[in-house]
């Protein structure tokens, strides 16, 4: 079974969620995020957060080439959109021949722009960031007899995998993540990828 993602402008996923259902994917989910852009010129006009939308789904083996195929003349038609799997099975006992991983930042809300500066600055083009809502049970509060959830800052980034160990290592160490409760990094093996833009090295 592999997991699917598909990153696009807002106002795209409906139409790739058609594409997966018809297609036989299973557990399609579809949520609002944005996208950090790396140029000057947006950064200066503070546009620099592009709207997203961020679909998932599973696939198995057989049906994965034809969904891949009929994302990738969808993703031609879009631009800026991006499609990428990864193996739910995969437990690391073998090494697997990859050109890209996933990699994935979780930390408090409004950390997560600091998260996706770091990871530029070490090589990455660009992340998307998704809003959630944590679930461990030190950080919860009481108001009003209500358990108050912290809210979460999800990065997710498509990078080249010799850029994974800089990029972690630095996001580690510079966002303290190995203090209690600060934060979470993880990656997944990509085997598959359709509309990426090339990174450089």
């Amino acid at each position: 079974m592999q997991l699917l993602r598909v990153i696009m402008p807002r106002g795209k996923g409906s139409e790739f969620m058609k594409i997966l259902k018809d297609d036989g994917a299973m557990g399609i989910a579809c949520f609002y995020g944005y996208g950090s852009a790396t140029s000057a010129i947006l950064n200066a006009l503070h546009t620099d957060r592009i709207r997203k939308e961020i679909v998932m789904a599973i696939m198995d083996e057989e049906k994965s080439k034809k969904i891949l195929d009929d994302i990738k003349e969808k993703l031609k038609q879009t631009n800026t959109a991006i499609a990428f799997t990864s193996p739910l099975d995969y437990k690391g006992e073998d090494e697997l021949n990859i050109e890209y991983v996933a990699m994935y930042v979780i930390v408090d809300r409004q950390e997560g722009q600091k998260a996706v500066k770091i990871a530029q600055d070490n090589g990455a083009k660009g992340a998307t960031l998704v809003h959630g809502r944590g679930a461990g049970r030190q950080q919860k509060s009481i108001l009003l007899n209500m358990n108050i959830e912290p809210e979460k800052d999800i990065v997710i980034m498509l990078v080249k995998k010799e850029l994974m160990g800089p990029i972690k290592n630095a996001i580690y160490e510079e966002m303290n993540l190995e203090d209690e409760n600060k934060g979470i990094i993880y990656s997944l093996p990509v085997m598959e990828v359709r509309g990426l833009i090339e990174q450089g090295s």
